[in-house]
């Protein structure tokens, strides 16, 4: 009889295992890990809703039944009601993805349970789309804000594949009288690219990758722009409004999950980071100077790998992970008060070997000491942009003595911004230069050729000790004065 009863017991776990329980047959339901809140951002991040529904515009819900593993993941997921056959895909999708759910316990053992939840779609209908031309035909007035065709004076036309991304060139059209002329366009381009990111290949050199894109001369961006890998799939998005301006970046890994996103106004980043099981990690703000430089990150939120959240509003012990100038994993942790930190701060490799070491009081940096291939630096600023040689005076002095009003720009009136991007190197040499926004005019054109002749007049940024790669946002103002000057607004 003894037997008889271990031999039970010893059965029972696997039947509990095994068994699919409903929500009111558990003793701890099956959760996300990071609460409900959690999981809806996810989704709200991930979720891509088919073009061909969007251009129609959708606002609807699938509901989805699927069945909560012991080690957190997500199967045998059903739609129970839907919408269409396009959307039930990609709401099925999205919740596949996610796996990290806190599972479902009886009897202090974990077991399979099944969940219900709803996946809502909704998008506006999109009425410039043309069908038959397969494009979106914009109309614009004389600030290139949107208006309708009658009072139009801009026309812009954006060829689209069935995804909704660019696949033509996007040709801009100025209205004369009844007819309609061309002013120009942006090429589109598919371009081979090398592509390195530590969520696609965090230890490995860059892969074979294309870009789609249409930039115009000025390597301006007139549409949202998509780099995919050899067979595919997407790694990089990137979301440009009609004034070239970047707005939503996000970072894929190869299981076409969203692991970074980026959203940018002209103040403030809002960077947002998962883990690859979909549980989110760390939420951090960067402010943005007038210079359109990135400032030092409030942190804001953090969590655990379980979901347990260790910094909430800029207050506790931030465990999160970032990355070293050279693409690898940075396992970063220390205390943050009102979002800045405190204390002592420690950074590690993914292989543990530590990274760097500082000291902090109340977001005041007092000490640091980083070790980089073996050679240890001790540093008295963890970041120091670069900078121009002679200084701000310098600069601006540079630019008022090398700049010219274009004659067009002079002719029709035209003042405005324009917002320029260049990487300033290891060795203070400049590239990748970008025209983010865009005034027109032949503006664009000539603060970029102004700008390409700072090549070599740059001292390089450093982090930690070491000299690294920094993307720097240049903002140029142009205003008409009685002599036609340009005047330069200093910051």
């Amino acid at each position: 009889m003894k037997k008889l009863f271990t031999l039970l017991l010893f059965l029972s776990a696997p039947a509990l295992a095994q068994q699919v329980y409903l929500p009111h047959e558990v003793e701890n339901k099956a959760e996300p890990a990071g609460g409900l809140v959690a999981l809806n951002q996810f989704i709200s991040s991930n979720l891509q809703v088919p073009f061909s529904s969007s251009v129609k515009g959708v606002n609807g819900r699938v509901y989805l039944k699927g069945i909560v593993q012991p080690d957190g993941s997500i199967s045998d997921i059903e739609v129970t009601r839907g919408i269409d056959t396009l959307c039930n895909a990609a709401a099925v999708n999205v919740l596949r993805m996610y796996r990290a759910w806190k599972p479902a316990t009886l009897g202090g053992q974990k077991v399979r349970q099944t969940v219900f939840f709803p996946v809502a779609f909704k998008a506006e209908a999109k009425p410039t789309y043309d069908e038959t031309r397969h494009a979106f035909v914009d109309y614009f007035n004389e600030a290139f804000v949107p208006i309708d065709s009658a009072r139009a004076k801009y026309r812009r036309t954006l060829p689209v594949d069935e995804r909704g991304f660019v696949a033509g060139n996007v040709a801009y059209e100025e209205s004369k009288g009844k007819k309609w002329k061309k002013l120009g366009e942006a090429k589109f381009a598919k371009t081979p690219i090398r592509y390195k990111s530590r969520f696609v290949n965090p230890d490995a050199d860059s892969i074979i990758a294309y870009r789609i894109a249409a930039r115009d001369f000025n390597e301006a961006s007139h549409a949202t722009e998509v780099i995919f890998d050899a067979e595919g799939r997407m790694l990089s998005y990137v979301e440009y409004g009609v004034d070239a301006k970047a707005s939503l970046i996000k970072d894929y890994d190869l299981n076409g999950m969203v692991r970074r996103q980026q959203l940018l106004t002209d103040s403030l980043i809002t960077d947002v980071y998962w883990d690859p099981s979909g549980q989110i990690r760390a939420h951090r703000e960067f402010p943005v100077n007038k210079m359109g430089v990135k400032e030092e990150p409030l942190l804001m939120n953090a969590w655990g790998p379980d979901g347990v959240q260790y910094a909430k509003g800029g207050e506790g012990y931030w465990q999160a992970v970032g990355e070293t100038p050279n693409g690898k994993w940075l396992f970063e942790q220390g205390r943050v008060v009102n979002g800045i930190k405190d204390g002592k701060w420690i950074g590690k490799l993914a292989d543990s070997t530590q990274f760097y070491e500082e000291v902090y009081d109340l977001g005041q940096f007092k000490t640091g000491v980083s070790w980089v291939n073996g050679t240890k630096r001790e540093y008295d600023k963890p970041q120091v942009q670069p900078e121009f040689k002679g200084g701000m005076k310098e600069f601006y002095k540079f630019l008022a003595s090398n700049i010219r009003y274009p004659p067009n720009a002079a002719k029709n009136g035209v003042t405005g911004r324009v917002m320029l991007s260049f990487v300033v190197c290891e060795d203070g040499s400049m590239c990748d230069y970008k025209v983010e926004n865009r005034v027109g005019y032949g503006i664009d054109e000539e603060a970029l050729r102004v700008v390409k002749l700072m090549d070599g007049k740059w001292q390089p940024g450093v982090l930690r000790g070491q000299k690294v790669r920094v993307k720097y946002n240049l903002p140029v103002n142009f205003q008409m004065e009685t002599r036609t000057q340009v005047n330069i607004i200093r910051y």
